[in-house]
């Protein structure tokens, strides 16, 4: 993957065809708009980008259905409006009668201990009327000490169910809790509407997965009406002279005779240049669907600059290793890349989501591979038999695992110095993140060389001169403060000073690697001790000790494994934002937004 190279399209033409030229632009797709004319264009924008309200939530009410129908793509079959009339009745409908339900429900629920009755005509019992309470027990003496005609219908262990006799409501003070709305029906006929209501919904959901197969049709018709809005901000964003327009855009060098052929076709004028030192072009990325996941989950959080590099190959290798040290299980893994494989037909469902699923697979092949290696597997490790013979690494030996991590973080970061130095080759303060190289390998050379890990050359004289080097290239270039005086070589020594000072961010982002050894061995401890709890459960008792011993495992394992991998997306993509792009991405970009049709 790499940063497609942009011209700088200038295209002039006649008034009378500059709708026609922009339209045809949109269908081209290729092309990041200027605008020219800005205060036109965020004078037009709240006028043109206005939403059809009504669609949007038809079609968002459609898209949550759980089951839908074969999709009807061939147009003019029916009135759009009369469907999005249909769907919106629909949503209404269902949902009043879901809320009749849960409210019907409730009263049942209310009705069931005072049991089946119903209330006598008025005139029966000389226009007295029935006022129902639940009283706790423990405030009954209150009940007893009023005037009021009251009887006991019913008790339990914390409540009595009292019913005053009385023409008008008793006041709020004279019973020590407020009145229960029962209503009029019987519970037998609260029971039946909850049953017609069921009926109702069956028959309401019913219909909104026959109208589901309206889908296409209703996000064509929103994408026709969105394709409208951004030509007309785009014909407002141009820049009128007199009889002639003139808009200006970002392209991909590729596409640059695609566009001189539209130029061509409607006789405008097309001009194409390289972009100069004072420009700053969007950033469009060349993604692979195999790798580019790594992009992708960059993109959440910050597009590289378009004179910078492109870390997304390299993001989705090293996100894929550190997910997988901190996961530290091979059947975690195994289930993680289950779960994705059972959703991949809705995650698959956009580029972006191959894309990711394609990074999440990875993730998980990568993990099993990591967790057979540490001998993992839900917290338990084999003793003997093949799958014993592949455990190479030792989780509780700290030693070789800071070690591990330590080179793992020294190579991460001292690849994106490098990195850092190729982008600004040209000049000479590339030299200084190629220092930071060179200081990063030789104190992490020194340290190993002075734990036995590597020959004492290491300690004594390769680690020492490299670091000695690299501190001399920070010092030196790290500042392109032009020395013409003795006052600006003592503000250049000064620069050089504060460059070296940076020494204890680096010792400190190194450092930061250390969380895949730490997190990977937390989630290890966890899952045995939730092992170990489970068979002392067992062993308690041989009978109720096999349900206790289940349910520790199963949920013990499930607090687990959605810690682990909560802990390795957030911090594996931590290490990969945070300390990787401090060192070697210095300038944030925007990302290419192409003027394409969205209607198919």
């Amino acid at each position: 993957m790499a940063i497609s190279k942009l011209k700088r399209l200038t295209l002039a033409g006649s008034k009378q065809q500059q709708q026609a030229l922009l339209s045809g632009l949109q269908a081209l797709g290729c092309t990041h708009l200027i605008p020219l004319n800005r205060d036109n264009k965020d004078q037009q924008r709240s006028r043109v980008m206005r939403q059809p309200n009504q669609a949007s939530e038809a079609l968002a009410w459609l898209n949550q259905a759980e089951r839908r129908r074969r999709l009807v793509r061939e147009r003019g079959q029916t009135n759009i409006e009369n469907i999005v009339a249909q769907v919106l009745g629909n949503k209404r409908a269902l949902r009043a009668t879901s809320d009749k339900r849960d409210s019907l429900i409730q009263r049942l629920d209310a009705l069931k201990p005072w049991g089946e009755f119903s209330l006598p005509p008025l005139e029966s019992i000389d226009h007295q009327r029935f006022w129902f309470y639940v009283v706790p027990l423990n405030q009954m003496t209150e009940v007893q000490a009023n005037d009021l005609s009251w009887f006991e219908v019913h008790r339990d262990q914390q409540h009595a169910y009292i019913v005053v006799v009385a023409k008008d409501e008793p006041a709020a003070k004279a019973m020590p809790v407020e009145r229960s709305h029962l209503g009029y029906l019987r519970m037998s006929e609260v029971a039946a509407q909850i049953e017609a209501c069921e009926h109702q919904l069956e028959a309401l959901r019913a219909e909104r997965e026959a109208l589901t197969r309206w889908i296409y049709l209703l996000s064509q018709d929103l994408a026709a009406y969105q394709d409208k809005a951004e030509l007309l901000m785009a014909c407002a964003g141009a820049r009128d002279e007199q009889d002639f327009f003139l808009i200006q855009g970002w392209v991909p060098e590729e596409q640059q005779e695609a566009l001189l052929e539209l130029a061509q076709q409607f006789g405008a004028a097309a001009l194409l240049e390289d972009p100069n030192a004072d420009d700053q072009p969007p950033t469009l990325l060349k993604n692979s669907e195999l790798t580019g996941g790594g992009a992708e989950a960059m993109s959440f959080f910050q597009v590289p600059n378009y004179r910078a590099w492109d870390p997304g190959k390299l993001v989705f290798f090293s996100f894929a290793l550190f997910f997988a040290m901190i996961m530290s299980d091979a059947l975690y893994s195994a289930l993680f890349g289950g779960i994705l494989w059972l959703a991949r037909k809705r995650i698959r469902s956009s580029e972006r989501g191959v894309r990711l699923l394609n990074l999440g697979l990875f993730m998980s092949l990568l993990g099993v591979v990591w967790g057979v290696l540490v001998g993992s597997y839900f917290g338990a490790g084999p003793q003997s038999g093949p799958l014993a013979s592949l455990k190479l690494l030792d989780l509780n030996n700290y030693g070789a695992m800071m070690k591990l991590s330590v080179f793992i973080g020294v190579g991460h970061l001292a690849f994106a110095n490098v990195m850092s130095a190729y982008v600004n080759r040209h000049q000479a303060r590339a030299l200084a993140p190629l220092g930071w190289a060179l200081l990063m390998v030789g104190g992490m050379l020194l340290w190993f060389g002075s734990d036995g890990a590597l020959p004492a050359l290491f300690a004594s004289t390769i680690g020492p001169w490299m670091m000695g080097l690299g501190a001399v290239l920070v010092a030196v270039f790290t500042s392109d403060r032009p020395v013409n005086s003795l006052k600006s070589l003592l503000l250049r020594t000064l620069d050089g000073a504060k460059g070296i000072y940076n020494i204890t961010s680096a010792f400190g982002d190194v450092l930061s690697y250390m969380r895949l050894f730490a997190l990977g061995l937390s989630g290890a401890s966890l899952a045995m001790t939730f092992n170990s709890l489970a068979g002392q459960a067992l062993e308690s008792s041989p009978v109720i000790g096999v349900l206790f011993a289940g349910l520790i495992l199963l949920l013990g394992h499930l607090l687990n494994f959605a810690l682990c991998i909560m802990s390795g997306v957030v911090h594996g993509m931590r290490l990969n934002v945070i300390e990787f792009v401090n060192w070697g991405l210095s300038d944030e970009g925007y990302p290419f937004n192409a003027f394409r049709k969205k209607e198919d």
